[in-house]
């Protein structure tokens, strides 16, 4: 679960949706801030010279937004709390779609860069059994773990979750064919288009 279920409205106050993506941007920064050390070893000391620039961006940009993915989803607290195993599960598919829509467009949206960015930065993993198998397992991860800190375990977050990083992986498909056509064409006008291609084509890295 995003979002405390119910809560997208206006209360006494303000507007707590507004407030909770406040925090959430900040509480981003900080957990990538944690990584940043470790990534940076890693690209230096095991990666060095065989990986590309530009994939070396994207995996920075990847880095930022899964620390996202843990503030957002609430797990990181874990870490500062006593777990206490307090599950609240709904089994029921769609329970609140008309009463929060709000809530399933958060967990549809938040789970689309996953689709996109993990063929795009590893081309082994650019099937969509793949793509399907780790936004399953990192939506599946997040749902075990909020039992333990006071989060809802909810079956629509994992089916909407799923369902977000397919579509990012469709949109990954789309634009993978568009700079593929613009690599074939050779006329001043497509320069432009021949040179976003070539950087996209490059995030790429097997490793």
């Amino acid at each position: 679960m995003v979002y405390p279920r119910c809560r997208l409205k206006k209360e006494k106050g303000g507007v707590p949706v507004i407030g909770w993506m406040y925090r959430m941007v900040w509480e981003s920064i900080w957990i990538f801030s944690f990584m940043v050390p470790v990534l940076w070893m890693w690209q230096t000391v095991f990666a060095g010279k065989y990986t590309p620039k530009t994939h070396r961006i994207g995996l920075w940009l990847f880095a930022f937004y899964m620390a996202g993915l843990v503030a957002v989803t609430g797990v990181f607290r874990l870490l500062f709390m006593k777990p206490v195993f307090a599950p609240y599960f709904n089994f029921e598919l769609f329970i609140d779609i008309f009463a929060c829509p709000l809530q399933y467009l958060l967990n549809f949206f938040l789970f689309v860069p996953m689709g996109f960015l993990v063929p795009l930065l590893w081309k082994q993993y650019r099937a969509e059994k793949y793509v399907l198998l780790f936004g399953f397992g990192t939506s599946f991860a997040i749902e075990v773990l909020q039992m333990f800190c006071g989060r809802t375990t909810d079956v629509d977050d994992l089916l909407m979750n799923t369902l977000g990083a397919l579509i990012g992986y469709w949109m990954f498909l789309a634009a993978e064919r568009q700079t593929s056509f613009c690599l074939l064409r050779r006329n001043k006008t497509a320069e432009a288009g021949v040179a976003v291609s070539r950087a996209f084509q490059t995030l790429a890295y097997e490793n």
